[in-house]
């Protein structure tokens, strides 16, 4: 084994553990009591993992413009295919299944008058 593919592992170890690292951050912040903060916090971590996998586990840090541009392209097709999904679930009226007790009792009104 050169030199050379030490220094690589020496380096895919460093990623890992900073992986590992994040991991642990993501699974101590479930513990936090931050409330909306809790998900833009873990979304960030998920964000910096993606990173770290994107550029040293794929290779995207020493690809060509071409590549890194049709990654790029990738993950704006999912952004604008989430957008397009939360907006679809977003304009639905939520329905209680005629099983269901609905979640204010219908004649809650009635006693209070």
């Amino acid at each position: 084994m050169s030199s050379h593919d030490a220094h690589r592992y020496v380096g895919q170890l460093k990623v890992w553990a900073a992986l590992l690292a994040l991991l642990l951050l993501t699974f101590s912040s479930s513990y936090l009591k931050l409330g909306p903060w809790n998900s833009v916090i873990n979304f960030g971590i998920a964000t910096a993992k993606a990173l770290l996998v994107a550029l040293y586990f794929m290779h995207l840090r020493r690809a060509s413009a071409m590549l890194r541009i049709a990654a790029i392209a990738a993950l704006l097709t999912l952004g604008l295919l989430f957008g397009l999904s939360y907006t679809d679930y977003s304009t639905r009226a939520i329905n209680v299944a005629p099983w269901q007790a609905p979640a204010v009792p219908q004649d809650a009104g009635a006693a209070a008058s």
